[in-house]
This record gives structure tokens, sequence and C-alpha cells, in this order.
């Protein structure tokens, strides 16, 4: 009997051996360490609202349950989970909470942690924003759009005030949300140099401070160099294209005149900040009869926009557009009398009508 006893030991022995030698693990009969090494550390102050629950327990193959609330003993929020890392949702500001950890091994035995605590932090003001978009040049009375955000520290949504530099300052403009991109517009009267600044506010009204300036400079960009008042242009076949006189009555008119035997050409010059002109003839009296060009090869600043167009009374305009496509001017012409001229003689050699 004895000597079966001392077979069974070896035996037991050998299979022990066996299984460590092949890597098959040692299931401990001992329950789970006390959870310990806390993040945050016990009793912290201050911490952020988005903050990671993080402990260790100085074993493999256990699992956790996690326990988290404002009371004391906190309520379970998660239960057999295998990370040693719990990441709660949005906090609470200024609040102490409490958090429990209570370790799993798989022979059912488990070991609760000690009751944890911190406290989140106040309210933070948003971040100092600045201006990300917008143009540097423009001329006045264009409406230009410009944009900015200001991430929380919270993640709070969060107001908008703009300070344009012109003595005008906008209201409190939002709420937008968490690192949503704000967008407003301003338009400024006179020329000049302006410095634009924005400042945040979250919605519990902490206010970031203002941002450094966003210069600009406010002045014509774009300059129609023809179809000035009181004068008379002549095209003849695109041979002769020049002013021809100037006449006092349709100076004071403010009008125009362009004879043409069908075709005239617009011409404009735009500052560095001009990218492309888009012109436009429009007829005062007919409002369906509108035509328009674009120009983007500029040569030396020089744009132009050719036009045939029938007899009436024209609005012509030529917009301006930065390299980002953003309208930053625009100039006009309000009344041009534009007249066809047809020679029978020559028409019936073109075999015109």
């Amino acid at each position: 009997m004895k000597k079966k006893c001392i077979q069974y030991i070896v035996c037991v022995g050998m299979l022990l051996t066996t299984f460590s030698t092949i890597g098959i693990p040692y299931v401990s009969a001992e329950p789970p360490a006390v959870p310990s090494q806390p993040l945050p550390a016990q009793s912290s102050s201050g911490v952020t609202i988005f903050i990671d629950l993080q402990w260790t327990c100085g074993e493999a193959n256990l699992t956790y349950d996690v326990y988290l609330g404002t009371e004391n003993p906190p309520p379970l929020v998660v239960a057999n989970q295998s990370e040693t890392i719990y990441k709660p949702n949005r906090l609470l500001i200024n609040t102490t909470y409490f958090w429990q950890i209570v370790a799993h091994n798989s022979q059912q035995e488990f070991t609760e942690g000690p009751i944890w605590s911190f406290a989140t932090s106040v309210d933070q003001p948003p971040f100092q924003p600045n201006v990300l978009q917008g143009p540097t040049a423009a001329g006045p009375g264009i409406s230009l759009n410009f944009v900015t955000v200001a991430p929380d520290p919270e993640g709070d949504q969060v107001y908008y005030q703009w300070n344009w530099g012109d003595g005008n300052t906008s209201s409190w403009l939002g709420p937008y949300a968490f690192g949503e991109h704000a967008e407003t517009a301003h338009e400024w009267v006179e020329n000049g140099s302006y410095d634009i600044k924005v400042r945040a506010k979250d919605v519990y009204g902490k206010e970031s401070g203002w941002s450094s300036a966003y210069h600009i400079s406010i002045t014509p960009q774009i300059h129609l160099m023809n179809l000035k008042p009181g004068y008379v242009y002549l095209n003849f076949f695109d041979l002769f294209n020049k002013a021809y006189g100037y006449i006092y009555s349709l100076d004071l008119l403010g009008m125009a005149l362009i004879i043409s035997t069908g075709g005239f050409t617009v011409n404009a010059t735009g500052s560095d900040a001009v990218n492309t002109v888009v012109f436009e003839m429009a007829n005062r009296f007919f409002i369906d009869e509108r035509w328009n060009t674009t120009s983007n090869n500029a040569t030396g600043h020089s744009f132009q926009g050719y036009f045939t167009l029938t007899n009436g009374l024209y609005e012509t305009t030529a917009s301006a557009y930065d390299a980002n496509g953003r309208l930053i001017d625009r100039a006009t012409r309000q009344y041009v009398l534009y007249y066809v001229w047809r020679f029978n003689l020559i028409n019936q050699l073109l075999g015109s009508k």
C-alpha cells in the first residue's frame, strides 16, 4: 500500500513537470492579489473629466468588475472585463467619484480592492482661438468670411465673439459643438488696415483670452480700365478698338457708349491678391439677357473679357476672386450703352443679313 502511494506521488510530480515543460499554465488555488496602484491616485483632485481608470493586479488571466459612481460604495458599471483599464463616459466637473475593482480568476475566486476616490477639476475656459481662414486683402463693401475654432478642455459647446478692428464687435455667436469650425462674415466700409481678433466662451461662461491679431488690408483690388463714363469706344472688326472721344453729356448721365461691329473687350487690372476675374454684362431692360466670361490667365495683373452683344443698355461687372476662390472685390460700370453698327456693303460681302 505504501509503495502504491509513493508511485502516485511520483506520477503526479512527473505530470506537473511535463505540464510546466510544454507550457500548460499553472492555475493557482489562491485568490487573486489585491488590485493596487490606481490611476488616478487615491484622493487625487483636479482630475480631467476624460480620465481613463487604470490599475494593476500582478497576475495574468484575470477578469475584473469595475464599480464607479458618486456614491460610496459605487455601483457596478462593467463586469468580467480582461483589461486593466476602463474608459468611462465624460464625467461631471467639480465632482467627487468613488471607484473599486474586484478581481476574479478562473477558479471563481475573487478579491475586492479598496474603494478609491478622486475629484474632477473645476470648469476651465476654452483654449485661445485663432483665425484659421480668411482673406488678407479685399475691397470695401464686400462680405468676407472668416473661420475659427477653439476646443474646450471639458468638451463643452463654445461661443465666439469677433472684434473686427473697425470699432465693431460681434455678439456671442453659437453655440458650436466641440471642435466644430465656426464661420462668420463681415464687411468693411472704408479703406484701411485692420486687425481682427476672436475669443471663445463655453456654455458655463468661462472665457478665453483674445486671439493674436489677423491682419487684413481693405483697398480696391480690381479696376475696370475702360468703359469710363463720358467716353465713346469704337471697335471695328477687332482691328480698331479704342476710346474715340469724350462727350460731356454722357458723363453727366454716368454713361459710356460703345459702337461696335459686333464685339468688345472689357479690360481690368487686379492686385497681387486677385487670381481670377469673372466679367458680366447684364442688359438693364431685359433681365434674361446676361453674359459672363472668366479670365484667370493674368499677364502683369491684366484681365480681359470679350463679349458679343446686341443693342442695349448694360451694367458691366468685374468680380475678383483670390487663389482660394473667395470673392474679394467687385468693380462696376452702371450704364454702358452698346450699339451694333452694321455696314451694309461689308455685311453683304460677309454674307450677313
